[in-house]
């Protein structure tokens, strides 16, 4: 149940972090974007102003030939310079306006890695579910009183098992000794003493008397 809550507190947080993150490059697109137009108009601004003296430059020019009495090729040059000018301040900003996009570009790629390495980063603290685990058996119920009598059972069992068989020559009977070959079987017993390593074998005596 801990690993669950704790898996469910994380996936809420992964949500957060996944909206910040998205707020956070949009607002770095919209800032970069912001940028971009506010360059183009100061362009457009700066075109304007430029095409103004343009013109004022060619009607001074005409003007200040007429009063000298200067015609032909000699205005003409001077015409061709005051557009040239013209020409060179467009070209300038021009240029100035495609390295700003290419800046912009570049700003907002960086912007989209950074949120797909932030959206990676924020996915793998929840990546794996944890699974939940399988249940402990219940408990064997027993009969404790039946669990001791099979016990005795098995134990009596085992003390039968282990006794001789009571037959053949072997045996005994009422107000009777081994006789035949149990004699023979039973009555080489060891005597003397263990200390000495001297040892007599001597008839173990017949049993007479009753079971």
């Amino acid at each position: 149940m801990q690993t669950r809550t704790t898996y469910a507190t994380k996936k809420v947080q992964f949500e957060q972090e996944v909206d910040q993150a998205n707020i956070a490059a949009q607002r770095a697109y919209s800032r970069t974007q912001r940028q971009l137009n506010n360059a183009k108009s100061l362009a457009i601004l700066e075109n304007q102003e430029d095409f103004k003296k343009m013109l004022q430059n060619e009607g001074a020019i005409e003007v200040s030939a007429a009063e000298r009495g200067v015609r032909g090729r000699a205005v003409a040059r001077q015409l061709v310079m005051n557009k040239s000018n013209f020409g060179i301040s467009q070209a300038l900003r021009s240029r100035g306006l495609a390295q700003a996009g290419y800046q912009a570009k570049d700003v907002m790629g960086d912007v989209n890695r950074q949120l797909k390495g932030q959206l990676n980063r924020s996915f793998g603290k929840v990546a794996i579910q944890p699974i939940q685990d399988i249940a402990p058996p219940p408990p064997v119920m027993q009969n404790v009183g039946m669990t001791f009598m099979l016990g005795m059972g098995q134990a009596l069992g085992a003390g039968l098992e282990g006794m001789p068989a009571n037959s053949g020559a072997n045996s005994w009977s009422a107000n009777k000794s081994l006789t035949g070959s149990s004699y023979s079987d039973f009555s080489g017993g060891m005597t003397g003493n263990p200390f000495v390593g001297q040892y007599v074998q001597a008839p173990i005596p017949l049993y007479t008397g009753g079971l």
